[in-house]
């Protein structure tokens, strides 16, 4: 087990760049990573049992047809840039260790779907979660996010 976490932590930096940030003369090393990976991805098994919809592309288009809510959990440099027409942004609070899902509808049964870059981010099923612990009932989470959505050629906004 020791052994596959570290081979697992060494192929995250060389995959990753090391670099030097300062902050009124102290220097700190930060990761940079790819926007689209997470290091721990979300489990589908877990969203299920915790309440929330997984779905497909091709379900997400008739959610959206019907109005659903929907949610961008991407960097805000990315939702400004495109996003699903529509779409909310949602931000990460750093102070709080927290998802801040702006918009919300007022009635907790209405359905509210969130998206970010794919299966293998965890920002979209944090927010999600984040909402579902608020006393929302239909909340959905897109499993293959904004790229599949913008591939099909589905309603995108851009700036």
């Amino acid at each position: 087990m020791l052994r596959l976490i570290s081979s697992t932590l060494l192929g995250v930096l060389l995959v990753t760049s090391l670099s030097g940030v300062e902050y009124d003369g102290e220097k700190s090393i930060i990761f940079e990573t790819k926007y689209d990976v997470c290091i721990i991805p979300p489990q589908v098994d877990d969203a299920i049992a915790k309440g929330i919809k997984v779905v497909d592309v091709s379900t997400a288009k008739k959610l959206y047809d019907q109005k659903c809510h929907f949610y961008d959990a991407r960097e805000k440099r990315h939702y400004q840039k495109e996003h699903i027409k529509g779409a909310y942004p949602v931000y990460f609070d750093v102070s709080k260790a927290e998802y801040i899902v702006i918009q919300l509808p007022k009635d907790k049964n209405e359905k509210v779907l969130f998206y970010c870059y794919g299966e293998t981010c965890a920002n979209s099923y944090e927010a999600a979660l984040a909402v579902r612990k608020l006393g929302y009932s239909n909340v959905y989470w897109l499993l293959n996010g904004f790229s599949e959505w913008k591939e099909m050629k589905y309603p995108v906004e851009k700036k």
